[in-house]
């Protein structure tokens, strides 16, 4: 075995210094073998050659050109690409060292007049038999300046081959230059000990529910390691990641490979820690052959099952008393593919249809009476999809199908769902009476697919652990319902999010890339140890009279709950004028008592005193209604819960973006207890003290119109019904400064909103294949006004250009829009009609609603002016908080 060693090691040599004989510059190894790899190499092309670069497909074209040089003589020019995978590749197999982490950089360009681009590098890497395709970092190129791509890499796994290549996915033929390309290797860093004397997270929630993790295999390697430890000390159930999903354990039809699972399922059976299967049966990651016949025909239904069976035998009978439950299935469910029940159209569906998951229950079952059946999806918090699994799990229930369980993935962000959407989440299934889990748990940073941040944020830190504070303080109070609560990774090294849905640093879990605890872990092992979180919140301007009737002017206001261990106590709306601060409180509390009080705190300056200051005040205002107007005019409606205070508070000279420190504070008094809680301050300090108040911000808030009721033809013609409707102007600016923007009126009935848009567009265009990008209208609902950070059911985006082609987000409520287009002298007309979704709304009823105008102002295929009418935020496609308000009036 030393001899065969030895003569591995020096054919590594070799290849590397044939490698390293084509670069023009280089550093040689210090140390020989490939266990030592290279320090540094880098190909910069001067001496006119591609230097060991070869194309991926066969078909592209590389040649060292001067025209693709960043500095120098010399670049490397890639043209004759014809798949989306094509692009140039350096194999570096002698060069990286298992366990050592390596910086990548290259720059890239596009020629003159190529459109903007995606360029990605990627790391492809062969470990036993099966390649891995592991993303450097990936960029928009264009032709105008050279862009730099550069990450980070650690080879975890030992590798029989590796590479770096260089793809333009989105576009199969585009030609791109690439420069000055190395490979550095960083240093060793310090040894990671984990925290030992800190608080195991399973013990925490021992009285509520299993804690678990998933993991690869790699992450264990070393049962003493760092990573090992971690697992050990904090968690008492484990997932594969991959290892036990169809493609890892059955590549090849009747060809199992269990060396990777079987080193996770030993590793939990030796450690005493409860082992979770994932998956059976998935719509990815499931080998193409299971679903053709030796034709290459779909197969039939008989022989899909005959291959499930064996597959669920072999698997789940392997691990029989070692793995307690199973996800049978995954992801079943895709409400936009239009199948009954909203069931996934997959391969699985399209030969066998529903009766498939039938049978994966079935055969799990016998293959192992005693493990728990879990059916496992994403998206469970949006209602209409948690309605349709709901459904189906009772019709499996009735057909006496072993359903023990369903599986709620819960990958979130940071701002969405709502804590509440989860709340409902795992309340709808009570009624089934299984057990819940909660199997795939990450919380990504981000709000959307174009911010990236090189280090973490303080003030993300503190509100992702603030987040799952309140999120677990949900699966606390459900604790009867959910066995489990797992998390998808253990650290931040460790997470799909680095790549998924683009590259870039992601911090989604309880531990950062070194195994330290985040205040995310604190947040739940000891919330105490927490910096004082200062939150913020929004005042519109408006007036309001204190009468004890909500006047539409509230609508203007977004609700702010006050919680407690993550149920709400009230909500607060807030409104300013020059002279006042408007309030409603609405608060939960069905005990009366007439010492029950809100209480209001207003630094007028926000200065974050440690004691009152001149402008610092507080307001007391009883359940009972005790001394009405002094200081401040209020009134109490009794409600159906609880009671709501309606204030004005007097406030000297605000204006426009002036920042009040503020807090709210509920007291709750039941004979001689007395609980107080507070929106921000939670010490009970806020009557001395003003450093911990939450900060309050005075903005213009959503512009607001009226449609009238009207039944229009939709025929692009502005017809007498349309003279009688209100005019709003899409007059603020996302993007640019000046362009094309539209006269918008509204009118609505029973069935459906009615939208004519008269644009002014002195050149019309749809040179760009992306259709945000062409000269176009969008129209944006958001039917309950529900002002979410992302879309629900009844929110949708409708998009219309000059030449009437349409494109809805998202696609499934395409067929509610009816629209017709004609061309004017200085622009075109937009006549559409939007069908209500569900519940249509009744007059009187206030909608989020919004109206876009894009303009590619000189034909080149960009964007080049974006004017809206109300949400500036530029988000509105995925976010429906910046809406304006359009009320359904009368004839």
């Amino acid at each position: 075995m030393k001899v065969q060693g030895w003569k591995r090691s020096l054919s590594s040599v070799l290849a590397a210094v044939m490698l390293l004989a084509s670069l023009s510059l280089s550093v040689l190894p210090k140390q020989a073998g490939a266990e030592a790899g290279i320090e540094r190499i880098a190909t910069n092309f001067e001496d006119g050659t591609v230097q060991g670069w070869h194309g991926r497909g066969g078909n592209e074209v590389l040649t060292a050109s001067e025209l693709a040089a960043h500095t120098g003589a010399f670049g490397l020019k890639v043209t004759g690409r014809s798949q989306s995978w094509n692009g140039p590749q350096l194999d570096v197999t002698s060069i990286m060292a298992e366990g050592k982490t390596y910086a990548l950089t290259a720059w890239a360009k596009l020629p003159t007049g190529v459109t903007a681009a995606s360029i990605s590098m990627t790391v492809q890497r062969t470990t036993d038999g099966t390649t891995y395709y592991e993303g450097v970092n990936a960029g928009s190129v264009t032709a105008d300046g050279w862009v730099k791509l550069s990450g980070q890499y650690q080879l975890k796994q030992p590798a029989q081959s590796l590479s770096v290549y260089f793809e333009a996915s989105s576009n199969p033929t585009l030609d791109f230059y690439i420069d000055d390309f190395s490979i550095e290797r960083l240093p060793d860093p310090e040894p990671i000990v984990i925290q030992q004397d800190i608080p195991s997270l399973k013990d925490v929630f021992a009285d509520d529910f299993k804690l678990g993790t998933a993991l690869l295999a790699n992450e264990i390697e070393d049962p003493s390691g760092p990573d090992a430890q971690l697992i050990k000390k904090h968690f008492n159930s484990l997932t594969a990641g991959n290892e036990l999903k169809w493609d890892a354990t059955e590549p090849q039809e009747g060809q199992f490979n269990f060396t990777r699972s079987d080193k996770i399922v030993d590793f939990a059976v030796e450690n005493g820690i409860a082992m979770r299967g994932h998956t059976l049966i998935w719509h990815s990651q499931t080998p193409n052959w299971v679903f053709y016949d030796e034709n290459g025909n779909l197969a039939s239904k008989e022989l899909l099952f005959a291959r499930m069976k064996r597959h669920i035998e072999t698997v789940v009978g392997r691990y029989k008393g070692k793995i307690y439950a199973w996800d049978v299935v995954n992801e079943v469910l895709e409400p936009g593919d239009n199948q009954p029940g909203g069931l996934r159209n997959s391969l699985w569906y399209k030969i066998a249809g529903e009766e498939f998951i039938e049978k994966a229950f079935e055969y799990a079952h016998e293959a192992d009476p005693d493990a728990k059946l879990f059916i496992n999806d994403y998206n469970t918090n949006i209602p209409d999809k948690r309605q349709d699994l709901h459904d189906l799990i009772k019709r499996l229930q009735d057909k006496g199908i072993p359903v023990d369980g369903v599986g709620h993935q819960t990958h979130i962000g940071i701002e969405n769902p709502q804590v509440q959407e989860l709340d409902d989440m795992i309340q709808a299934f009570t009624d089934l009476n299984i057990e819940q889990q909660i199997t795939e748990l990450d919380m990504s940073v981000y709000t959307n697919d174009n911010d990236a941040y090189e280090t973490f944020p303080l003030d993300l830190q503190i509100k992702q652990a603030k987040r799952y504070k309140e999120i677990f303080d949900v699966f606390r109070k459900h604790a009867d319902q959910l066995t489990a609560v797992i998390f998808w990774g253990k650290d931040d090294l460790n997470t799909w999010l680095r790549t998924f849905p683009v590259d870039r640093n992601n911090w989604p879990l309880l531990f950062d890339e070194r195994l330290q605890a985040k205040y995310a872990y604190w947040a739940l092992a000891d919330p105490s140890k927490l910096p004082v979180d200062i939150q913020t919140t929004t005042a519109a301007n408006a007036g309001a009279h204190i009468d004890g009737k909500l006047e539409d002017a509230w609508s203007k206001a977004s609700a702010v709950s006050i919680l407690n261990e993550g149920a709400a106590v009230a909500k607060f709306k807030t409104l300013w004028d020059p002279d006042h601060l408007y309030m409603t409180v609405d608060v939960s509390d069905a005990s009366t008592n007439g010492n029950d009080a809100v209480e209001v705190f207003i630094d007028g300056n926000n200065g974050k005193t440690t004691a009152y200051e001149a402008d610092d005040k507080k307001y007391t205002f009883r359940r009972s209604g005790a001394n009405p107007g002094k200081p401040a005019a209020y009134k109490v409606i009794k409600l159906t819960d609880g009671y709501r205070i309606e204030a004005a508070i007097p406030v000297d000279s605000m204006s426009l973006n002036d920042k009040l420190g503020f807090d709210v504070r509920i007291v709750d008094k039941a004979g001689s207890t007395v609980t107080n809680t507070s929106w921000n301050d939670r010490t009970g300090s806020q009557d001395t003290d003003t450093s911990k108040y939450g900060v309050l911000t005075l903005i213009e808030g959503p512009q607001s119109s009226e449609a009238l009721m009207g039944t229009p033809v939709i025929d692009g013609n502005m017809d007498s019904l349309w003279s009688k409707a209100n005019i709003i102007t899409t007059d603020r600016w996302v993007q640019g400064t000046n362009g094309s923007k539209a006269k918008v009126r509204t009118l609505w009935d029973a069935g459906r909103l009615y939208v004519l848009a008269e644009v002014t567009d002195s050149l019309l265009s749809k040179q760009s294949p992306n259709v945000w990008e062409q000269d176009s209208l969008e129209i944006f609902v958001d039917q309950n006004k529900a002002a979410t950070a992302s879309y629900q059911a009844d929110d949708g985006q409708y998009r219309i250009n000059f030449d009437n082609q349409q494109s809805v987000n998202p696609g499934v409520l395409g067929g509610n829009l009816v629209s017709a287009v004609k061309q004017t002298a200085n622009g075109y007309v937009v006549e559409a009609s939007i069908k209500w979704t569900g519940s249509p709304p009744a007059a009187g009823d206030i909608i989020g609603f919004d109206v876009q105008v894009n303009n590619d102002e000189d034909g080149d295929g960009d964007r080049d002016s974006v004017a809206i009418w109300n949400d500036r935020s530029g988000l509105s496609y995925t976010n429906t908080s910046g809406f304006g308000l359009l009320k359904l009036g009368g004839q």
